[in-house]
């Protein structure tokens, strides 16, 4: 009698202490909160420098589309430049994601896929902060991320033009200049593209990489 006294205490012991480890549909998860309220400061950044530019963006601009105080944004932030540059940071990682791409296909094949991609990031806020930003805009430090994520894409584009020409599926060409016209063609987007066109933004990323694989063929 005693034995199955302690047992059963022990077992109230053990669904009380697994209630009170158990997360409570009324406890706030304050990191995931803070993390989408981080999110919706960065859209909204991305949206007003892409709008009106780094330099005619101000911080009460951003906490005006955000319907908070210029301090509450500063919980989120430390300065505009912060805010640009992980604008920036995100596009170049959407830009860097992997892709799925046949190990067998030649260069010339996952180029495209990249390409078409950066094209259509290119058209996002995101993207246009990123392509449209220049490094010396800001401080040493903060151009230094903004280079170094330009040259990533870069380079990874050279490797494409450099690969493709090796197996063939390219054509001869010098993989650096070749890389500037592929990149230069495709930034050119962020400057003229406006949602709700005759065209949506696949579509011109299709005409674009399309015109731009046709020229790279072999001739």
């Amino acid at each position: 009698m005693v034995g199955a006294g302690v047992e059963q205490k022990d077992s109230e012991m053990a669904s009380i202490s697994a209630a009170r480890s158990a997360k409570s549909p009324w406890t706030r998860d304050r990191a995931a909160e803070r993390e989408a309220k981080r999110e919706a400061v960065l859209e909204a950044a991305a949206q007003a420098f892409a709008e009106a530019g780094y330099y005619r963006t101000s911080l009460d601009d951003i906490a005006v589309r955000l319907g908070i105080s210029k301090p509450t944004l500063y919980y989120y932030a430390k300065n505009k430049e912060d805010l640009i540059a992980a604008v920036a940071a995100r596009a170049a990682e959407q830009l860097e994601a992997p892709i799925s791409a046949d190990p067998n296909a030649p260069a010339i094949a996952e180029l495209r896929g990249f390409l078409k991609r950066y094209a259509e990031i290119a058209a996002t806020d995101f993207g246009r902060c990123f392509v449209l930003l220049n490094d010396s805009d800001l401080s040493p430090e903060g151009g230094a991320g903004v280079r170094e994520g330009k040259g990533r894409i870069d380079r990874r584009i050279r490797e494409l033009v450099a690969r493709g020409v090796e197996d063939g599926s390219i054509g001869r060409c010098d993989p650096k200049l070749t890389a500037f016209m592929l990149a230069g063609a495709i930034n050119g987007i962020s400057s003229w593209y406006k949602e709700g066109g005759a065209l949506d933004v696949s579509t011109v990323s299709e005409i674009f990489v399309n015109q731009m694989m046709a020229g790279l063929l072999p001739r």
